[in-house]
C-alpha cells in the first residue's frame, strides 16, 4: 500500500474532529473517509470496496504520520468518556479501538499554542497521566473532573443544553459564570438548535444518542415544540419555557442599556427613555439600532456585545450586575439536573 504521509497540521484538524463532543458515527466516518481520500495513493483494492479493512488502513496511514510510538493512553481514556457519554453500536466501537496513536499524535502538535479547547484538555490530561490509572474507574474519573475544574477545559462535559439560538449560546455560560457557575469548569456543553423549529428534531436525535442529561430551553412561544418533547422525555431531562417571551426580554434594561452604551461612541448613547415597555425586547432593539444609526440589529451581534461588557467592564463574582430572577432561575436548574 502507498499512501502520503499526514501533516501535521491535518493531524491537528484529524485529532480535533475526532474529540468533539458528537456522535461517534459520525466524526469517526468524516475524518476516516477524508484520510483515504486524501492520502492514501494505491491499495490492492479499489477505495469503494476497501470495506471492513477501512480502519486498518487509516490506522496504518495516520500512525505512520507520527513520530511517537504507538500509546493506548489517549486512547483508552476517550472510549470511557465516549461509554459514559453516548449510545454505542458495534460500528462505533470499531471505530474507537481502531488503534490510532492519538497519545502520539497530542504529542506531536503539543507545541502548538492555538489548540481547540478539546484538544488543551488532552495535552494537560498526557501532562498529567501519572496521577490516575485508568483502569481505576473512580480513580480515572476523579482526576479528568478535577483537571477539567481547575484547567476550566469542559471536558469531560457532564450535562448538555439545548438551546434554540444565538443568544442564549453566546449569553447563558457568561450569567452562570456570573451567579458563581462555571460551565466550563462543571462541564457542561451548550448546543444551539438552529431555530425554534430544529429543536425537537435535535432533541429527537439526542435521545437516541446521548447518555448525558439534557437541559432545554424554549422562548415563550414555544408550545408545540415542547409538546412534541414531552412524550419523548428522558428520565433526568428538563424543559423550560421562558415566563415572559424570548432571552432578550429576561436580560435587564440596565445591563442592556451599559452594554450599548459601552459599544458605541458618546453622541451615541440611550437611556430608558428609548425602550417602549409595551414591546418586546427585540422589537425595541430593532428600533433603537434603526434611530441611532447602530446599524442593523442582529442577535449574535447584540449577545456578543453584552458579553463583551460583561466580560471587559465587570470583574468576575461582581455582584453589583442586575440579573433578572428568571435568569437566576434557569441557572440554578441547570446546577441542579
Amino acid at each position: 500500500m502507498k499512501y502520503k504521509k499526514i501533516p501535521k497540521d491535518s493531524i491537528k484538524t484529524c485529532v480535533d474532529r475526532l474529540t468533539r463532543f458528537k456522535p461517534v458515527y459520525e466524526k469517526y466516518t468524516r475524518v476516516f473517509d477524508d484520510i483515504l481520500n486524501k492520502f492514501l495513493i494505491s491499495s490492492d483494492v479499489e477505495l469503494k470496496a476497501i470495506g471492513a479493512g477501512r480502519n486498518a488502513i487509516v490506522r496504518e496511514i495516520f500512525n505512520g504520520s507520527i513520530p511517537f510510538e504507538y500509546d493506548p493512553f489517549i486512547s483508552d481514556v476517550l472510549l470511557k468518556e465516549e461509554e459514559n457519554s453516548f449510545v454505542l453500536s458495534e460500528t462505533e466501537r470499531e471505530f474507537l479501538a481502531s488503534g490510532l496513536n492519538l497519545t502520539g499524535a497530542i504529542k506531536y502538535i503539543s507545541d502548538d499554542y492555538n489548540l481547540p479547547k478539546n484538544l488543551k484538555r488532552l495535552k494537560v490530561l498526557l501532562q498529567n497521566r501519572n496521577n490516575f490509572f485508568v483502569s481505576k474507574k473512580p480513580c480515572a474519573e476523579f482526576v479528568l473532573d478535577n483537571l477539567r475544574y481547575e484547567n476550566s477545559l469542559l471536558y469531560p462535559v457532564k450535562k448538555v443544553i439545548l438551546t434554540e439560538g444565538a443568544t442564549e449560546e453566546i449569553l447563558l455560560s457568561r450569567f452562570a459564570k456570573k451567579l458563581g457557575y462555571d460551565f466550563e469548569k462543571e462541564g457542561v456543553l451548550i448546543i444551539g438548535a438552529g431555530g425554534k423549529n430544529q429543536v425537537a428534531r435535535k432533541y429527537y436525535k439526542m435521545v437516541d444518542e446521548i447518555k448525558l442529561p439534557v437541559f432545554i430551553l424554549l422562548d415563550y412561544d414555544a408550545i408545540e415544540t415542547k409538546e412534541l418533547i414531552e412524550p419523548k422525555l428522558k428520565n433526568g431531562d428538563e424543559i423550560y419555557l421562558i415566563k415572559t417571551g424570548e432571552f432578550e426580554d429576561i436580560i435587564t434594561l440596565s445591563l442592556i442599556i451599559e452594554s450599548i452604551n459601552a459599544n458605541f461612541s458618546n453622541n451615541l448613547h440611550c437611556s430608558e427613555n428609548d425602550f417602549d415597555p409595551e414591546l418586546k425586547m427585540t422589537k425595541n432593539l430593532h428600533i433603537l439600532f434603526k434611530n441611532k444609526g447602530f446599524g442593523e440589529y442582529k442577535k449574535a451581534e447584540f449577545a456578543k456585545m453584552v458579553k463583551n461588557y460583561m466580560e471587559n467592564s465587570l470583574p468576575d463574582m461582581d455582584f453589583d450586575i442586575e440579573i433578572s430572577a428568571e435568569i437566576k432561575e434557569i441557572i440554578e436548574r441547570i446546577r441542579k439536573i
